[in-house]
């Protein structure tokens, strides 16, 4: 008999059915036998806790630290810490990713190891996973640094015990180790070398040892040294008096009773100072040292500042290399410095300013002028070449007005029409430079440069991309920007005094 097609494909189903269902029931009893499942090794000691098989596994995200977790991997049944004495458990686990329940993850674990070895609480960190029915135990193992439980200052007369702990740095519970202590000991000894005390001498007595708990520092003080005058010897061009102006070491008031105490390093920055005015005024050889000359009793001292001036350098000629946009004549009158004159850096350095007003007032407000002091084979002559960079044309693009606090929007109206510079204008320093001070005199805003607080123009400089190509081709003022370059600029503004003030204020321009 001839069976139909749909009649053989509905037998050959059955029986593959009935197949199926007997090697379930005969191949489930073998798993139970070893303790495993169908996708992995077995579950008995030794045996791999993360099967590699098995079905698609649902995440979620925690909501706490934001990294997602598997719900089918194994979760973390606790975490112990061992070996902490005086950081309490909290403060171990505050630095832990690790939590209870969450799955177990051995990145995570090491990042942990991580974290606690930088904290500088621990000078090692071990991990150890153990397997139970719940999930996995993770355990720490953290070996701590000493800590400073005490610190004492022995042989202290002159200077406090606070004050010298202000100075060392270290508190108590801070960790423990020798590179510490003995930058608290030096940082004592500098701190009593400038206060006069030269031959004091700090020693640590205690805490350079890995038991150590407490830090003991000996002082051995001296005796204090003041200044009891200062004097100039050599000096010729320019008087004692105003030497005396540029210095820091001086003798104290009414002798006794405010500073004067000898600090060689005080004596060393004044050296380096006075040799930088003698070359800034053009005696490019002029050499100065120091003297002292102490009493019988040692706390006293003369000190004297031997002074070798050497020429006064003068100016020769004066050039300018570079320019294209302004003639060079034109440029030349407007500098104070001329052929002929003593050198003077600061004049030299107010010409600099002077030149690139000149061009940051016509829109070059990148040029970069530097001057280069040449010297000749004449004794006592230079030449000075003021070498120019003139750089790109500026025109302004977007004025950005911050105001802090809260404000409605016709208020950077407002400021906007108080600036004396527009979009489409070619860029003015000095009228940035004038609008920022209209609006720290206005008395509108808060206005303490102390503090950080006061009106301020920042030009933002143009990135690579705006300089190789223009951002914009939008027409200001019908005039086409073309070939000029536009640079945004931002107005940075305090808060607001009065919140209605500004509302009625009269506008600029």
């Amino acid at each position: 008999m001839r069976l139909s097609t749909m009649e053989c494909w509905r037998s050959e189903t059955a029986a593959g059915l009935l197949v199926f269902c007997l090697c379930c029931c005969l191949t489930q009893p073998s798993w139970a036998q070893f303790g495993g499942s169908p996708g992995g090794a077995g579950g008995g000691p030794g045996s791999n806790p993360f099967p590699q098989g098995g079905p698609r596994q649902e995440s979620f995200r925690d909501k706490a630290t934001g990294p997602v977790y598997n719900l089918g991997s194994t979760p973390v049944a606790d975490v112990k810490i061992l070996g902490n004495e005086t950081v309490t458990e909290i403060a171990v686990h505050s630095y832990l990713r690790t939590k209870k329940g969450r799955s177990f993850d051995a990145e995570i674990v090491q990042s942990d190891v991580r974290r606690l070895s930088d904290s500088g609480h621990f000078r090692d960190v071990r991990t150890y996973t153990q397997k139970s029915k719940d999930g996995i135990i993770v355990t720490f193992e953290v070996i701590e640094r000493p800590s400073i439980r005490e610190v004492y200052f022995h042989g202290n007369r002159a200077i406090t015990d606070k004050t010298l702990r202000k100075q060392a740095g270290i508190e108590i519970g801070d960790s423990l180790n020798m590179y510490s202590v003995d930058e608290a000991r030096r940082k004592i000894q500098e701190y009593y070398q400038s206060q006069g005390f030269a031959k004091a001498r700090i020693f640590v007595a205690e805490g350079d040892k890995p038991e150590h708990r407490r830090v003991i520092l000996k002082i051995h003080e001296g005796i204090q040294q003041r200044i009891w005058s200062v004097s100039f010897i050599g000096n010729s061009y320019i008087s004692a008096n105003r030497l005396n102006t540029q210095i820091k070491s001086k003798p104290g008031f009414a002798k006794y009773l405010f500073g004067g105490t000898l600090d060689y390093e005080k004596i060393d920055d004044d050296i380096r100072t006075l040799t930088l005015y003698y070359r800034n005024l053009g005696f490019f050889n002029a050499k100065v040292s120091r003297e002292l000359e102490f009493t019988e009793g040692g706390d006293w001292v003369y000190l004297n500042f031997v002074v070798h001036e050497g020429p006064r350098y003068k100016i020769r000629n004066i050039s300018i290399d570079g320019n294209g946009i302004f003639d060079k004549e034109a440029l030349l009158t407007q500098l104070k410095l001329k052929g002929g004159a003593m050198f003077n850096k600061a004049e030299m350095q107010r010409d600099v300013n002077s030149l690139r007003d000149i061009y940051g007032g016509n829109g070059y407000i990148f040029a970069d002028i530097n001057a280069d002091t040449r010297f000749l084979e004449t004794p006592g002559e230079v030449d000075l070449v003021y070498n120019i960079n003139e750089g790109n044309l500026f025109r302004i693009g977007k004025i950005n007005v911050h105001i802090q606090g809260e404000f409605p929007h016709t208020k950077r109206t407002v400021v906007l029409n108080r600036l004396s510079f527009g979009p489409g204008d070619v860029v003015d320093i000095r009228q940035v430079r004038a609008s920022e001070r209209r609006l720290k005199s206005s008395q509108l805003f808060e206005n303490n440069p102390a503090q950080g607080s006061a009106p301020r123009i920042v030009i933002r400089p143009p990135d690579a991309k705006a300089l190789a190509s223009e951002r914009r081709e939008t027409f200001y003022r019908g005039q086409s920007p073309a070939g000029k370059k536009l640079i945004d600029i931002d107005v940075y503004l305090p808060a607001v005094k009065a919140a209605d003030a500004i509302e009625n204020w009269i506008p600029w321009r």
